[in-house]
């Protein structure tokens, strides 16, 4: 039996979480706006970790990581 792929379980979890709070039909609209976009990366990362440092950006992630239940 495959792994199962962590990118497609993020997908799925994303997608939940979309649902959840747009509802489905709202969901799959924000999805479509932001597939007509373009994106650009070092915008995105200065405007969201610009002001925190290495070592805070590790220490969410970790936490983060910690805080993710395990599948079985």
């Amino acid at each position: 039996m495959s792994e199962p792929d962590p990118q497609e379980a993020l997908y799925a979890k994303g997608l939940a979480v979309l649902e959840e709070h747009l509802g489905p039909v709202e969901a799959l609209r924000f999805l479509a706006g932001i597939s007509r976009q373009s994106f650009d990366y070092q915008h995105w990362r200065q405007q969201h970790f610009g002001a925190m440092s290495l070592a805070d950006i590790l220490t969410q992630a970790e936490a983060s990581v910690q805080q993710t239940p395990r599948e079985p």
